[in-house]
């Protein structure tokens, strides 16, 4: 069954965002992995920043991120809190602080954290936070979930009106992606119409799940699912498919050969990771063994150019 959907294309838009806290944390190592196609191993070449790095990534066609990678060293910290406090609180969508576990003052990063809020309070009072718990491989695997809520509480406490979103991230796995998927996905503005019509793509397809992901950073968008796993559960699956996509795709780029799409079929289902819209990917996974993978193909043939408008 074919496809066929309906919608109006989004305004353009830019959205500011902050990256703050201790030189040393990891801020340029995590934004350049999935902002910039390094690898893991390529953040160790990276110096640290000087002030303030400015960068702008076009995500999902029309959302321009205006990313602020604020230099850790206490120079520019003291600045950036004082007389830059305007310019860098200012007109902000998101602020990210990076706390990093292996510092050995968390009270000093507390403080740090309340300062960045106080800005935040004065000048953009409706941006939302979000506080990413990095290098947590440091921590064995049985200890990670206790450490990051301890975070989490402590900073419920601290964090009056903003109520971060608190996750602990690590470059050397899927985490990041989880993390930065999440941030992102609240700044999509027609997000409800996507996840809306991509469920409709889903259903009259005879899809399982559905995932779209952002084309360069392969982020997911949303997923959808039908009689399948619930939303959570698909999110934390495809994060994973998120960063292993991503390593393979450099691991193309490098040997001068181009990523196009994958295509895997058993005896238990069908999968498809194919270009969608100019800004996206859609993995379509399907179980029903009496449906052709060319119908599937014809079906995401048939909706792309009803969601170009949508996403692009």
């Amino acid at each position: 069954m074919q496809a066929s959907l309906s919608s109006s294309a989004p305004a353009p838009v830019k959205k500011k965002l902050v990256i703050m806290g201790r030189s040393g944390a990891g801020k340029t190592s995590m934004r350049s992995l999935i902002f910039s196609n390094y690898t893991a191993n390529d953040t160790r070449r990276l110096g640290a920043t000087i002030d303030v790095e400015h960068s702008t990534v076009q995500f999902m066609g029309e959302l321009n991120l205006n990313i602020w990678d604020c230099g850790g060293q206490h120079k520019y910290l003291d600045n950036y809190l004082g007389e830059e406090k305007e310019n860098i609180f200012g007109n902000v969508e998101v602020l990210i602080y990076v706390f990093d576990l292996e510092t050995n003052n968390r009270e000093g990063e507390y403080t740090l954290y309340d300062e960045c809020l106080q800005g935040l309070e004065t000048f953009s009072p409706d941006a939302k936070v979000y506080c990413l718990i990095h290098k947590i491989d440091k921590v064995p695997d049985d200890q990670r979930e206790p450490t990051v809520e301890s975070y989490r509480r402590a900073l419920a406490k601290r964090s009056d009106r903003f109520q971060p979103g608190v996750y602990g991230t690590s470059i050397w796995d899927h985490t990041l992606y989880r993390a930065w998927s999440q941030i992102v996905y609240t700044l999509v503005p027609n997000m409800a119409i996507i996840k809306k019509h991509l469920y409709n793509f889903c259903r009259l397809t005879d899809a399982t799940e559905v995932v779209l992901f952002e084309r360069s950073t392969f982020l997911v968008v949303c997923c959808s699912s039908f009689g399948g796993d619930d939303e959570d559960a698909i999110n934390e699956k495809y994060m994973s498919v998120s960063q292993v996509i991503k390593m393979y795709r450099n691991m193309c780029r490098q040997n001068q050969s181009a990523f196009r799409s994958v295509q895997v079929r058993n005896k238990h289902y069908t999968m498809f990771i194919e270009p969608f819209t100019k800004s996206t990917y859609i993995l379509v996974i399907t179980v029903d063994p009496e449906i052709e993978p060319a119908v599937t193909k014809a079906n995401i043939e048939a909706a792309r150019n009803h969601f170009i408008k949508l996403a692009d």
